[in-house]
């Protein structure tokens, strides 16, 4: 059973995936260990829904930043698109724009934090969503 305050976030690249698990009460989001981007991904998700039994899955959208599809995007939609007809789980689509430069300056600025730059960036895409949904 989902609980429907606990939400996963999902930055996808093409070696990893960068995870996170957010709250809907608090509008935060903790980083989790990445995922490799291969053909056992539905399994990884399914198994992460019995341990966290998140109730949505975001995943961020690479769209440029005049708002344009590029390869990246079409990437994603497709892999979403696998994801939606094997898992029980609602996925929405989030705008990812600028998500790995503040990834990136967050990690510069906060050496001690033990986190990936893919899990930092799925980490702000989910709660950029958990801050519009307020």
């Amino acid at each position: 059973m989902s609980d429907p305050t606990v939400i996963l976030g999902l930055d996808i690249g093409d070696r990893h995936i960068g995870v996170a698990i957010g709250n809907t009460i608090t509008h935060t989001a903790t980083p989790l260990p990445d995922l490799p981007n291969s053909d056992s991904l539905t399994k990884k998700l399914l198994a992460l829904h019995e341990e966290y039994s998140f109730s949505k899955i975001i995943v961020g959208l690479p769209v440029t930043t005049t708002g344009q599809h590029g390869s990246q995007a079409q990437k994603v939609e497709s892999l979403v698109e696998e994801m939606r007809a094997c898992l029980p789980i609602e996925i929405i689509l989030e705008d990812e724009r600028f998500t790995t430069q503040s990834a990136s300056k967050f990690l510069a600025n906060n050496p001690t934090v033990k986190a990936t730059i893919d899990g930092i960036s799925a980490k702000f895409i989910l709660e950029e969503w958990l801050n519009r949904i307020a």
